[in-house]
């Protein structure tokens, strides 16, 4: 008689196991999720601002006049759109409609810090189109730049919107002066030889001016903006 009973004893035990197992998991998973130790494997690649969900996203991708286009929709305009980018064939591996996916993407999470400028900057050796904010310092890419293409032409190419709506508003880092020391050779001798001497001419260029775009024009005032490029 001693098999079945050490039978029996065996299914028992593994039962009670079994039991404790399962009351362990559901007192422990609720503390998993609040501390955020569970994290979706995907989350890099779709990853959005916590509490904005689909429904009141201000940037979203759509499809306007057969072009893929990262289109605003500011809040006291809830009818209205508006383009701010259409990402075309740039190569590098990404097809319009994924650069216009993930450029909304990086908008949409930017945007509750206060997006201030649309700037170009280089990274990792790479040229970039990026975002200043008013929380976080430095600035955030928005798109990476293929390799060979110039940054400034290819943000004009995809922002064209803002940047004709901006001309003239670019911000401008330094002011131009000019001074008589004979600038001129050596500024001359400064571009044969890849060197900005423009310090020891007494002249200082606005270099980089063409690569800011103010953006708050372009964005309602729930969203920290002017909104005197929305009428």
């Amino acid at each position: 008689m001693s098999k079945p009973s050490s039978f029996f004893d065996q299914n028992a035990s593994q039962a009670s196991l079994y039991s404790k197992l399962q009351r362990s998991l559901r007192l422990a998973l609720p503390l998993l999720l609040s501390t955020g130790a569970l994290i979706n494997a995907g989350a890099g690649l779709t990853q959005s601002n916590p509490g904005s969900g689909a429904d009141n996203a201000r940037f979203t991708c759509e499809v306007s006049s057969s072009e893929y286009t990262v289109m605003y929709r500011p809040q006291s305009q809830p009818s209205q759109s508006y383009a701010w980018a259409k990402p075309g064939e740039l190569g590098g591996g990404w097809t319009p409609e994924r650069r216009c996916a993930e450029i909304s993407r990086r908008l949409e999470f930017y945007r509750p810090d206060g997006l201030l400028e649309m700037q170009t900057a280089i990274e990792n050796g790479y040229n970039t189109i990026c975002v200043t904010t008013e929380q976080v310092p430095g600035c955030r890419i928005v798109l990476t730049v293929p390799p060979g293409q110039d940054p400034i032409a290819t943000r004009d190419r995809v922002f064209s919107n803002l940047t004709v709506a901006d001309s003239g508003e670019q911000t401008s880092a330094v002011n131009t002066f000019t001074g008589n020391n004979g600038g001129g050779i050596i500024n001359r001798i400064g571009q044969a030889i890849g060197v900005d001497l423009s310090s020891l001419s007494g002249r200082r260029s606005n270099a980089g001016s063409a690569g800011n775009i103010n953006l708050r024009p372009f964005l309602d005032t729930a969203d920290g903006g002017t909104g005197t490029k929305l009428r």
